[in-house]
C-alpha cells in the first residue's frame, strides 16, 4: 500500500515517568520500534541518533520540532481512564508543531512494544495514527 501524504516529523515516546513529562524515553534510529515506525510512513526525529533510545530534554523535543508525538504504553502501564490525563502532560509544550496542532496520541497494547509475530499489525497501527486518510 502507498501512503498518501509527506512523512511527518514524529517523536515516538516508549517510557516516561507517569503524570510528568520527566524521564521521558524515546525510539532512536536503531531497532524494531526505529524500524516500524519507517514502514508506518513516519520520520523518527531521533533516527540521527546511533542507538536504541535515547533521554531527551525538553529542550532538545522543542528544537526536534515533531510534527507528531505517538507515545507506546504496554497494558497496564497507565490506567485506561488515565490514559486522556496522560495525553494532556504534553501541553506545557506548546511551542512543539505536534502539541500546537493536536498530534499526541496514546497507543496501549502488549504488541506495540514487544518484537515478535504481531510487528505488522503495531506497522498499520501506526501507519493508522499516522495517516488516517489513507485508509478511509
Amino acid at each position: 500500500m502507498k501512503l498518501a501524504g509527506p512523512r511527518p516529523r514524529v517523536l515516538l515516546v516508549i517510557g516516561r515517568q507517569p503524570k510528568t513529562l520527566r524521564e521521558i524515553y524515546a525510539s532512536g534510529g536503531v531497532g524494531f520500534l526505529h524500524e516500524i515506525l519507517e514502514i508506518a510512513g513516519g520520520r523518527n526525529v531521533f533516527a540521527d541518533a546511533p542507538r536504541e533510545s535515547v533521554q531527551p530534554s525538553h529542550e532538545t523535543l522543542i528544537a526536534r520540532a515533531p510534527d507528531v508525538i505517538v507515545e507506546l504504553q504496554a497494558e497496564g502501564m497507565f490506567k485506561s481512564d488515565d490514559l486522556a490525563a496522560e495525553k494532556a502532560v504534553w501541553s506545557t509544550l506548546t511551542s512543539m508543531p505536534a502539541v500546537r496542532n493536536k498530534q499526541v496520541y496514546e497507543l496501549v497494547g502488549q504488541y506495540l512494544v514487544v518484537p515478535g509475530p504481531r510487528l505488522a499489525q503495531a506497522a498499520d497501527t501506526l501507519a493508522r495514527t499516522l495517516h488516517p486518510d489513507a485508509f478511509k
